[in-house]
């Protein structure tokens, strides 16, 4: 039975954050993680921990919804909370073939990244991540549903939560009979009479004074430190003050009777000032928005932004500064209940021009949120944010431990380097040392680094040109024959040698999943959309050049020595109707045809391809989900098609024999590697059946017909452990990974395991793995149960790897005609690769020799040992 969510009003702050996701490339600028060290925690104690914690508490189970112009939030109900969140669980056991730190960094990073969908509760989730003896616990939100407040007692409610569940399990007692009443010893204040009286309209006395409080006030920012630097959002750097400026803090607060944060605000606008913001100028401060005690217990997103403004004068002390924050502090404490997203439209219009929607520069005082905290009765340590979006020019965040003071600056790195950041760090530090020893020192006089400007658009990135159809316009040049620089050094920096323009991806070492990256670098970099199937026809940067509209198109000879490649399409003409084209071949020469394995494409045979004789035509079978969704790649990661029983196997060997039957003339030879095997092989039976001639077949390593039969899906390598073995970084297998149904997790976790081993892949993006993860659980969905039933009286020939002899048996059985097996030394992925793909060349070469024509001519290398029966 369907439970309807229950529909509460939003609170305006919510609102925002909802509409700035949904405008914003990077939809995960406004996840929130706490990336925490941990040790001794269990995933099962944990996951019924986490799930009593989302029971209690609404906003965990909460997610968005329009009504008309209106946003609300759906609460699911609490006694959903076990079907809705579970602990994801990754672990690697010691010895770890690569660095454990770097492989939690990347962890961190890209999971952190993985975006929220704002209309599915919950909006928050937990991963334990467990490599070589080294623990952490990754707890991400959407700000939408949790504030950095809201978080700190979402956690020490855990610890409290765990603790009652070991209790439970140590005393006999089944832990899912705990509930939050139970475990928890008061009643959560429910977040929905925050949202309402948040709600509220603005009272006339707030808007009055904030109006007058940012009369003439302008922006105030850090110049840019260079042009903008393409394919850059944000980062992260953090900072733990010298014991000199973190004393200093306090010796100036005890000296104008301010608190600490007066202070550090007051040394952040002296510096900008200092450094060319000149006037009176506009900070955005984040504010808890919690005065009372009740407010300061809600789970949910209570903080706002203020701005407030200040001119500081030639001859001001840091004194002087921090004082007068102290007082604007203190004066705008009744009214900031009342964002400046609520103000902005309400000011004059010179006021909400020189401001502008978002504070350039934000400043938050964290005090102790996230420190002290245990999980499982260990201290819990709250390390760097993964985050890499900027959701302005910078985002300070303080906090503070013990005598020490930590600052945590998220910022926008396509318009500042981590160097312009740092300097700005170091003369924040310099004002407070020099200031705290002699306070009559002008804040002016302290010579700083930092250079920062004020007003309409200070720290923003300049918005591109529009380029055809309302696309930015490229960051690339036309040039009248050669490809750009620009465009030959994505190359480079994708494949680590010197490109050419007229050099063949491929030949240069390329492989599918630096395909992936150099197609994500190229569009994300120019803002234009590539034909990938017309460019992998002749894949160079030449090219690509011409594809994209960056050059004009100029006919180019392939490199000396290489194989001639398929001509371009025209451009009313579909590229190839399902076939791609490897190689034209010759008139009079033979014909390959290959199925692709699981998810795989036409990539894998690169090599296969180049080592047959240059009379051959080649030709590879596009999937159809990769065909279905060529125009539109965020639609591979959906199902490609309505109806599920088109992805089975009979129903993709169904489209494979009509699209080959829509080709003219028949293959000499018809071939599929893996799950590819077995579709050759049905869409053979298919062509025996209608009467039509049927090449021999080329059978290569595929699974075998009675495993497939008894199989489920998860009796398949997943795709991590499939693509880890074909980028030969099998080592680096998870023991224990549970990441829940989504691919995009699942192809996080594989870039990060890819890029910390460097293995081949290492610079793909997960958001081009993902599709791949899901075409492969359909075509995984799809082998399952499949039943190979049909015997092909074409002759065959079964080149065996991973197959075991019960496999090759059966097969025997479903070849009715002559059956060759070859058994190669090398293992399923590397069939494809290096000598035994050469070997496979030669058996193809051999397998579709004609009579009257000689054989082919034997390779110069020795064979490799092999047994044939």
């Amino acid at each position: 039975m369907t439970v309807t969510p229950q529909e509460h009003a939003c609170a305006p702050a919510q609102e925002v954050l909802w509409w700035v996701q949904h405008r914003s490339a990077r939809k995960d600028v406004y996840n929130l993680t706490w990336r925490l060290t941990v040790s001794g925690l269990e995933t099962e104690p944990l996951t019924h921990a986490w799930r009593l914690v989302t029971a209690r508490h609404e906003a965990l189970r909460t997610g968005f919804a329009r009504r008309g112009d209106a946003l609300v939030r759906q609460v699911r109900p609490a006694a959903e909370a076990r079907s809705l969140v579970d602990v994801n669980e990754a672990s690697w056991p010691a010895p770890f073939p690569a660095d454990p730190e770097a492989l939690l960094d990347e962890l961190a990073a890209l999971l952190h990244a993985e975006p929220f969908d704002l209309a599915r509760a919950p909006l928050a989730r937990l991963t334990l991540l467990n490599v070589a003896g080294r623990q952490e616990l990754l707890v991400t939100v959407h700000h939408a549903v949790l504030d950095g407040w809201a978080l700190h007692l979402v956690l020490a409610e855990l610890d409290e939560a765990y603790g009652a569940v070991r209790s439970a399990v140590t005393a006999g007692e089944d832990p899912d009979g705990l509930t939050p009443e139970r475990v928890f010893a008061e009643l959560p204040v429910p977040y929905a009479d925050f949202a309402e009286r948040a709600g509220r309209p603005v009272p006339p006395e707030s808007l009055a004074y904030w109006r007058a409080a940012l009369s003439g006030a302008r922006a105030a920012a850090l110049l840019p430190d260079g042009p903008p630097r393409p394919g850059r959002d944000g980062a992260v750097v953090r900072h733990r003050l010298t014991r000199a400026a973190s004393a200093a803090v306090p010796t100036v607060a005890h000296r104008v009777g301010s608190t600490h944060f007066a202070v550090l605000l007051g040394a952040v606008r002296a510096v900008l000032a200092a450094g060319g913001a000149t006037g009176r100028t506009g900070i955005g401060v984040v504010v808890a928005n919690r005065t009372s005690a009740a407010d300061q217990s809600v789970v949910g997103y209570c903080a706002h932004n203020v701005v407030l403004a200040d001119a500081v004068a030639p001859g001001d002390t840091l004194d002087a500064v921090a004082g007068r924050a102290r007082d604007a502090l203190w004066e705008s404490l009744p009214h900031q209940h009342v964002g400046f997203d609520r103000v902005v439209d309400e000011l004059p219009a010179a006021d909400a021009e020189g401001l502008g929607a978002m504070p350039p520069v934000l400043i938050t005082h964290h005090g102790r949120i996230g420190g002290g905290l245990t999980l499982g009765g260990a201290p819990a340590r709250l390390l760097p944010s993964p985050s890499s979006t900027a959701r302005c020019q910078l985002v300070i965040g303080i906090s503070e431990e013990g005598v020490d003071t930590d600052v945590e600056i998220e910022y926008d790195a396509a318009t500042l380097s981590e160097a312009t950041v740092r300097a700005f760090l170091a003369d924040v530090e310099e004002t407070l040392t020099r200031s705290a020893g002699a306070p009559d020192t002008a804040v002016h006089a302290i010579g700083v680094r930092t250079r920062a400007t004020a007003g309409a658009g200070a720290g923003t990135r300049q918005p591109a040109a529009a380029g055809p159809a309302g696309q930015p316009a490229a960051a690339l040049p036309r040039s009248a024959g050669e490809p750009a620089a620009e465009l030959l050094e994505f190359w480079r920096a994708t494949l680590g040698v010197p490109v050419g323009a007229d050099d063949d991806f491929f030949h240069l070492g390329g492989h599918s999943l630096q395909v992936l990256s150099l197609i994500d670098t190229v569009e994300g970099n120019t803002g234009r959309r590539l034909d990938v199937t017309e460019w992998l026809d002749r894949p160079t940067p030449r090219r690509m050049a011409e594809l994209l509209g960056l050059q004009a198109a100029a006919p180019a000879a392939p490199p000396a020595g290489t194989k001639a490649t398929a001509p371009p399409a025209p451009a009313a003409t579909p590229s190839t109707g399902g076939l791609a084209v490897l190689a034209e071949g010759t008139p009079d020469g033979r014909w390959l045809h290959l199925i692709p394995g699981a998810a795989t494409g036409r990539l894998p045979y690169r090599e296969l391809a180049d080592a047959l004789p240059d009379d051959w035509r080649i030709t590879v079978q596009e999937n159809a989900e990769d065909t279905e969704n060529a125009e539109d790649p965020a639609g591979a990661a959906d199902t490609g098609d309505p109806d599920e029983t088109a992805h089975t196997v009979a129903a993709m060997a169904d489209r494979h024999l009509a699209r080959l039957t829509a080709a003219e003339g028949t293959p000499d030879v018809l071939a599929g590697w893996s799950m590819g095997g077995l579709l050759a092989h049905a869409v053979a039976a298919r062509l025996e059946a209608a009467g039509a001639p049927c090449p021999p077949l080329l059978l290569l390593d595929p699974p075998a017909p009675e495993a497939v039969r008894r199989a489920r899906p998860t009796d398949f390598l997943s795709f991590t452990e499939s693509a880890l073995r074909g980028a030969g970084a099998e080592a680096l297998r998870p023991a224990v990974l549970a990441l829940g149904d989504s691919t995009e997790r699942e192809a996080r976790l594989l870039t990060a395991l890819l890029r910390v081993a460097g293995a081949r892949g290492a610079e793909a993006r997960p958001d081009a793995l993902s599709a791949h993860a899901a075409l492969h659980r359909r075509h995984v969905a799809a082998m399952s149960g499949h039943v190979a039933a049909e015997r092909v009286a074409a002759p065959a020939l079964l080149v065996a790897a991973d197959l075991d002899e019960e496999g090759v048996a059966q097969w025997r059985a479903r070849c009715a005609g002559a059956l060759s097996v070859v058994r190669l030394s090398t293992d399923h992925y590397g069939l494809l690769r290096g000598r035994p793909a050469r070997e496979v060349a030669r058996l193809a070469d051999r397998l579709a020799a004609r009579p009257g024509r000689p054989d082919a001519a034997q390779p110069a290398e020795e064979p490799l040992p092999l047994a044939t029966r």
